[in-house]
């Protein structure tokens, strides 16, 4: 997979999200994990989808666990990208925070780093800050 793509700057991860995600999946309510080598070169997308319109945090803290887990324990020095897709606006919403909190908990307790909590939908797509997330 040399060809895979490096999620090594934010431009980098905008245009990666813009190819990697069709048009059809920017609607629907789900989390994809993008699960990164130690020098964040791309090596697979684990999306989930359906989630519940009001997430609970111990159930995204135990989603985002599993990943971050086994991509510790396979990886070592990997990184992970959370990418949240739902229809309606990029703003910022209580169940998209939940996520974002969750992310970086789960990941600075496990000892994988995080690229990012991003928020696609259909008509755009931006990551989620601090200031975006309190």
């Amino acid at each position: 997979m040399s060809d895979s793509p490096v999620l090594d700057s934010p431009e980098a991860i905008d245009a990666h999200l813009t190819t990697a995600i069709e048009r059809w999946e920017r609607g629907r309510r789900g989390v994809r994990f993008v699960l990164c080598d130690g020098e964040d070169r791309v090596r697979i997308h684990c999306p989930v989808d359906d989630l519940p319109p009001r997430p609970d945090p111990a159930d995204c803290a135990q989603a985002i666990e599993i990943f971050a887990s086994a991509l510790a324990e396979r990886a070592g020095n990997g990184s992970m990208l959370v990418v949240l897709t739902r229809s309606g606006s990029s703003a910022v919403s209580d169940p998209d925070r939940v996520w974002f909190h969750a992310a970086y908990q789960v990941c600075g307790r496990v000892g994988v780093r995080l690229l990012g909590v991003h928020l696609v939908t259909p008509a755009d797509q931006r990551r989620i800050l601090l200031d975006d997330a309190l």
